[in-house]
């Protein structure tokens, strides 16, 4: 089966920078479109994070099938090109802060007025309105998320992985698409997408509607499951692994094999730390491939801690051609992780940076 590419034909221009709007262009590309990155003199600035010989890896993770060239958007003659894209464009992608879409004349006022047709995706901090900037790990700070992600001892953690700029550039992704789509749409429209509230809805989640309805939340609980115990990462002889014991069926499948009182549901969560020892009594014992095996053999859920390396000789072991794929030079190419009855977008490797387009 040939992946489907609903947005062939589509041209979207992309200029954003960093992570959450590189993230929405990919996407866009994975499904046909024609994305056209355009950078700043020295390019996009992820560029210059760290990487290996082939380049940033953080810059290769997130722009994958696009083209790319580089303009000066505070000349005139870089501004005159860039409009020249837009009116054949379908969309364009930006992350600027205010005072920056102000400061190059790309706030959405201007740019409904000199491309009536265009769908603008903007992913902002707070709303387009806002002048407020923000970063992936602000976002996790001021949503609450870092509070309810909290260690044991209460101390605020924020996540690795960059999961608020991930999830919002799928989330303006899914919904430039829809605009895109959406036949009955006469003109140009505004997607706002606001890092702050996607960290509330994606990453504080449930805790959102307990806030909203009692006022109330719950520190985070480290590794521990926060709705059902025993579930969490426990040592084992020579490492880690996480077992997921917490509902009533697994309990009765582990409780005789590493023991403790019965237990409710709710009487469990109340002495989740009791029945982490518990079990931690056991797989301290044992190595973690027992522990896994024996899971395993209980039908009970869980899974040993890896490390990143040792985690990609197993999918490459066990799913060919997921997460990455190599060139012939030996880049590695970041992957589309679903696949359509096994087939899955082909990706481009991102592209070199681009030399500055000089003044006319």
């Amino acid at each position: 089966m040939i992946p489907p590419a609903p947005l062939t034909g589509r041209t979207v221009v992309d200029l954003s920078q960093y992570i959450a709007g590189a993230v929405c262009g990919q996407l866009l590309a994975d499904f046909g479109a024609d994305v056209h990155k355009v950078e700043p003199r020295g390019g996009d600035p992820s560029r210059a994070l760290p990487g290996t010989r082939f380049g940033s890896i953080y810059y290769r993770s997130f722009n994958t099938g696009k083209t790319t060239r580089a303009l000066d958007l505070r000349s005139p003659d870089g501004r005159a090109r860039l409009d020249a894209l837009l009116a054949d464009a379908d969309a364009l992608v930006m992350n600027f802060g205010l005072r920056t879409l102000e400061t190059l004349g790309l706030t959405w006022e201007a740019l409904h007025r000199a491309h009536p047709h265009l769908v603008v995706t903007l992913v902002s901090a707070y709303g387009a309105d806002d002048p407020r900037t923000s970063f992936d790990s602000i976002a996790q700070a001021v949503s609450g998320y870092a509070l309810t992600n909290a260690a044991e001892d209460g101390t605020p953690r924020i996540s690795a992985g960059w999961p608020t700029d991930v999830i919002s550039g799928t989330y303006a992704a899914f919904a430039t698409a829809m605009a895109l789509a959406d036949r009955d749409r006469a003109t140009g429209v505004l997607v706002d997408v606001p890092m702050h509230d996607v960290a509330m809805i994606a990453l504080v989640g449930p805790a959102v509607l307990a806030a909203a309805e009692e006022g109330t939340f719950r520190p985070g609980t480290g590794n521990r499951d926060a709705a059902a115990s025993p579930s969490n990462v426990y040592r084992c002889r020579d490492g880690h692994a996480y077992i997921y014991a917490g509902l009533d069926k697994h309990w009765a499948r582990l409780r005789p094999l590493v023991g403790g009182p019965a237990g409710t549901a709710a009487e469990r969560l109340a002495d989740a730390e009791g029945y982490d020892r518990v079990v931690e009594a056991w797989t301290a014992r044992h190595p973690v491939d027992e522990v896994c095996l024996r899971m395993a053999e209980l039908g009970i859920p869980a899974g040993p801690v890896r490390d990143p390396v040792t985690a990609l000789r197993e999918v490459a072991r066990e799913r060919p051609g997921a997460v990455v794929a190599a060139t012939a030079e030996g880049e590695a190419v970041p992957q589309f992780p679903v696949t359509f009855c096994g087939a899955r977008p082909v990706r481009r490797p991102a592209p070199p940076r681009p030399p500055m387009e000089e003044s006319r």
